[in-house]
């Protein structure tokens, strides 16, 4: 479904500056060794979405866990042959299978007010990109990515699915690779080609609402029949 669908941006009152992520071990999921970035950014935004409504009960997940989902979509079997792009339609509809996610909505990348309220209500969103070449360079010289914006950049051949766990306004902060980073909303505009908010069970708190004081619980139900 379509966040449009949900709710007007402009008339959900969202704050200028939101932060969810939390000073836990993201962990690197098996990305540094395999393409399993979608099912890795899943597993962080759970992680957020566990750590912020429930404290109490965090998720710790394995790579074998995260691989093991990796595998069952994509068929890897531990070999580089198999080791193959997701697409993030197949992971949604997994996680939706077995109930780990209720659904998810697709975003307009070009309403930066629609991402924010989405990022506000849902605890986040999943963003995938296109990889610029200065960050292809940047690891090919064992260097960190810095995740700046380079206005003359080039794109890379390489794509890369990514969790948004806050905005302000002069950017957002994403977790990859088991690490929050930082990157302006020029980024985002440039370099994102798709965006989605997801929908899950782990963003409600045990009084059936969200930390955003969203009526979860109502909109899971209304998830469930959707096809």
């Amino acid at each position: 479904m379509a966040f449009s669908n949900y709710g007007n941006a402009s008339k959900i009152a969202f704050p200028p500056v939101c932060a969810y992520e939390r000073p836990i071990d993201y962990l690197m999921l098996g990305n540094d060794m395999v393409g399993d970035c979608f099912f890795a950014g899943v597993y962080h935004q759970r992680m957020t979405w566990r750590a912020v409504a429930n404290a109490g009960s965090p998720l710790v997940p394995t790579t074998e866990q995260v691989l093991a989902d990796y595998s069952a979509v994509t068929g890897y079997d531990g070999s580089s042959a198999t080791d193959q792009v997701t697409q993030p339609s197949d992971g949604f509809a997994f996680y939706k299978a077995n109930k780990t996610l209720a659904g998810y909505a697709a975003l307009d990348l070009g309403n930066i007010d629609q991402l924010k309220a989405a990022i506000y209500t849902f605890g986040g969103i999943g963003l995938g990109i296109t990889v610029p070449q200065s960050m292809i360079d940047q690891m090919n010289s064992g260097v960190e990515p810095t995740w700046e914006f380079f206005p003359k950049d080039k794109p890379s051949n390489e794509g890369h699915y990514i969790y948004v766990s806050s905005y302000g306004r002069k950017g957002v902060a994403i977790i990859s690779w088991g690490k929050i980073y930082h990157t302006p909303w020029d980024f985002v505009s440039r370099w994102a080609d798709q965006a989605e908010a997801l929908i899950g069970p782990e963003w409600i708190k045990h009084s059936g609402i969200a930390p955003s004081g969203l009526d979860m619980a109502g909109l899971l139900a209304d998830s469930e029949a959707l096809p």
